[in-house]
């Protein structure tokens, strides 16, 4: 709706109030969603739009792999990462049902396919239901890494991603 020949007149105080209230005078809207929300979010209009928003330009991660396990014990991944940054981290988890069955994950660097060695250990952590755990290594950017999980109880489903960091 637009403003009446009639309310041409600066509208202050109460005959702006009274104007609003009657429905004489409206306010244009934005011509997409987008724009609405680019105001009010503008962390999320921005990464909408592919750009990075300052919260999000430090400590981004990007998954080069993602596999999981039917229930196993030992699961020794038989994929090799190569690492694009310094940075390598592995996120995984597992379900215990209530066991209390505990996850420990190991790095391994891998030269050829004899020869390779741990750079990283860590756990036991307990499974729970499905909690992620994390852990983070310094790696050599485009040397090949493996996952080599290890479950002390039962066998449980186990899910992991291997990611680098940008």
């Amino acid at each position: 709706m637009r403003i009446t020949h009639a309310i041409k007149v600066p509208l202050t105080g109460l005959a702006c109030a009274a104007a609003l209230t009657l429905g004489l005078v409206s306010f244009p809207t934005p011509a997409s969603a987008a724009q609405a929300t680019a105001g009010a979010h503008s962390v999320d209009a921005a990464a909408t739009a592919g750009r990075l928003a300052p919260a999000q330009a430090l400590g981004r991660w990007i998954t080069i792999g993602h596999d999981s396990h039917t229930p196993t014990k030992v699961w020794s991944v038989k994929r090799q990462f190569k690492s694009r940054s310094k940075t390598l981290q592995v996120v995984f988890r597992c379900w215990d049902g209530g066991d209390r069955t505990k996850i420990s994950v190991g790095v391994d660097r891998i030269i050829n396919s004899y020869v390779g060695w741990r750079v990283k250990g860590a756990g036991p952590y307990p499974c729970g239901n499905g909690r992620k755990h994390y852990l983070k290594i310094k790696a050599k950017k485009g040397a090949n890494y493996t996952v080599i999980f290890d479950l002390k109880g039962r066998k449980h489903t186990i899910e992991y991603w291997m990611q680098n960091e940008l």
